[in-house]
C-alpha cells in the first residue's frame, strides 16, 4: 500500500508541475521556448506527453529556435502512439517540422536547457538543476519537488504540506 501511494505522490507532483509551468505565460521568445522544454521533461502518459512535446515543437519553431524544434520533432515520432490513424495529421506535421528545422540549423535564442544532460525542474524558478554538472538542490520532505539551495526552508509550492529541505522520514504508513 505504501508504494501504491508513493507512486500516486509521484504522480502527482508530476502533474501539479506541469500544470504550474504551463501557468507561466511569457512574451519573451527565449523564457517561452524554456518553459516548453522543461514541460517535455515531466513525467506524464504517453497522451498527454505527445501533447505536451507537440506544443513544445511549435513554440520553439515559432520562435526559430529550430535545433530545439527538430528535437522535439525527433522525440515526437519516436513515440509509440504517434502512428495511430488518429495521429496521422500531427506525424505528418511533425516531419514536416524536422525537416524544415535541420535546413534552418541553428536556435534563434541562447536557451537555459540542454536536452543531452539529465535534469530536474527546480519548482519555483522553474530552472533546470543539472546535479551532473556539480549543481545542487534540496527536496520537499512530502512529495520530493526539487528546489534551488536558497528556497530552503520554504514551503513547498507544490503541495503545499512541508517545508523545502526539511530532515524527515517522509512518506510512512500508520500501522
Amino acid at each position: 500500500m505504501l508504494r501504491s501511494a508513493q507512486e500516486m505522490l509521484e504522480v502527482a507532483r508530476e502533474y501539479i508541475t506541469a500544470i504550474r509551468i504551463k501557468a507561466v505565460a511569457s512574451d519573451d521568445p527565449k523564457r517561452s521556448s524554456e518553459l516548453a522544454a522543461f514541460l517535455t521533461h515531466c513525467n506524464m502518459q504517453p497522451a498527454h506527453l505527445l501533447l505536451v512535446l507537440r506544443s513544445a515543437m511549435v513554440t520553439c519553431f515559432k520562435h526559430k529556435n529550430f535545433i530545439l524544434a527538430a528535437s522535439f520533432s525527433r522525440r515526437l515520432l519516436e513515440l509509440p502512439d504517434i502512428n495511430s490513424q488518429k495521429n496521422a495529421e500531427l506525424k505528418s506535421k511533425a516531419g514536416k517540422v524536422l525537416n524544415k528545422a535541420e535546413s534552418m540549423g541553428k536556435n534563434e535564442h541562447e536557451v537555459n536547457y540542454d536536452p543531452n544532460t539529465p535534469f530536474v525542474i527546480d519548482c519555483k524558478e522553474f530552472l533546470p538543476i543539472y546535479k551532473s554538472r556539480g549543481e545542487s538542490c534540496v527536496q520537499c520532505a512530502f512529495c520530493q519537488s526539487n528546489y534551488g539551495l536558497a528556497c530552503k526552508g520554504i514551503l513547498c509550492l507544490t503541495c503545499g504540506l512541508s517545508e523545502v529541505g526539511a530532515s524527515t522520514i517522509g512518506l510512512v504508513t500508520g500501522v
